[in-house]
């Protein structure tokens, strides 16, 4: 009877934690473990092509800082750094167009061009 019993508890624990261990699936990607910069753009003026290529620069000096510099004998670094790149720039442009849309939508009401954001986060994923 004591070997029924034991065996039952032994099964009961194992199905209680195995679900436990199966939830662990997902790695926490905080922005506080990636390397991160913010440019800023409130000292530009957004208004004229020499702002608009003045921000870009910065997202792309950004960009490069947070996704490092690989060693060119390093195939697999060069390629992760290439991609790296590639995806943040991607996300930081479409930020960079989301707040150029804005700004055109709120040109006619200073108060709200003046909350809308004054930069961009770049962080490497």
């Amino acid at each position: 009877m004591k070997r029924i019993h034991a065996a039952a508890l032994a099964v009961i624990a194992f199905a209680i934690a195995t679900p436990s261990l199966a939830e662990v699936v997902v790695k926490d990607t905080s922005w506080s473990m990636l390397p991160y910069r913010e440019v800023r753009f409130n000292d530009l003026n957004l208004d004229t092509p020499q702002g608009i290529d003045r921000l870009n620069m910065r997202i792309t000096s950004a960009v490069k800082t947070v996704c490092g510099q690989p060693d060119a004998r390093i195939p697999r670094e060069v390629a992760v750094t290439r991609t790296c790149r590639s995806e943040s720039l991607e996300r930081a442009f479409a930020d960079r167009d989301s707040i150029m849309a804005a700004r055109l939508a709120a040109r006619d009401d200073p108060s709200r061009l003046a909350a809308l954001t004054t930069s961009i986060a770049i962080a490497a994923r």
